[in-house]
């Protein structure tokens, strides 16, 4: 009786292992695309947040400053004095014991002034707005508004006092590392021009320095008072 072998095929240890590196490599360029693309897409996220928040702010301190009487707008730079911080477990103001001169006047006079806070009265109500910049212990910056609805009888130190409450006008995944108002005076010297200035940085930003993408969203706003003089 003769007998039959048969003959098996198949792929060797070495074929193995090369198929098995190739594969590895594969998976390791998937997977490192896949995490660049979700890294970049977290960091588009962040960056659109702060493009939302600062359009915000631009808009509201923007009416807020067109629905004001000339006479009930005043600024001061109080950036030395004061700070934000932890207020009985509140966020709030964190007041220096001296305030000294920082507001003995904030009207809008005739010269170019600088300041991190303005408070308003809007037309046809008696309530103050006060928005204003201050900094943390750690040197984040947050933009706040607060509400007085007493009135103040000039003291205006009184409006973002240690009781105050405040409200962040952004989020907390955005860090403001600059916010300002200057103002100039018109050619009729009755009416001023505002320049609004800020910087937002998102403060979750995955991609680090390896991308060519700015950080920073800067914006400047113009607002003129003049229409508040036809009242």
């Amino acid at each position: 009786m003769k007998k039959v072998y048969r003959k098996y095929k198949g792929f060797s240890l070495v074929e193995l292992l090369l198929t098995t590196m190739i594969l590895v490599v594969i998976m390791l360029l998937v997977a490192t695309t896949l995490n660049t693309v979700i890294k970049v897409s977290n960091t588009t996220n962040s960056k659109n947040i702060a493009r939302t928040n600062m359009s915000y702010i631009m808009d509201y301190v923007s009416r807020a400053l067109t629905n004001s009487e000339i006479g009930d707008i005043y600024m001061f730079n109080s950036s030395s004095v004061r700070t934000l911080g932890d207020n009985n477990g509140q966020l709030g103001i964190i007041s220096s014991v001296d305030l000294g001169s920082t507001y003995a006047d904030g009207k809008l006079g005739d010269l170019a002034v600088q300041g991190n806070e303005v408070h308003m009265k809007l037309y046809g109500y008696n309530d103050w707005t006060c928005i204003g910049y201050f900094e943390d212990s750690n040197g984040y910056g947050y933009i706040v508004r607060t509400v007085y609805e007493d009135d103040m009888q000039g003291d205006h130190s009184l409006c973002f006092n240690q009781s105050a409450i405040v409200t962040p006008m952004h989020s907390f995944m955005v860090d403001v590392s600059e916010f300002h108002l200057d103002y100039l005076v018109m050619g009729d010297m009755e009416n001023r021009m505002f320049l609004i200035n800020s910087t937002l940085t998102p403060l979750y930003w995955p991609v680090g320095d390896t991308f060519p993408i700015n950080r920073n969203v800067t914006r400047q706003a113009v607002v003129s008072t003049q229409a508040l003089t036809w009242y």
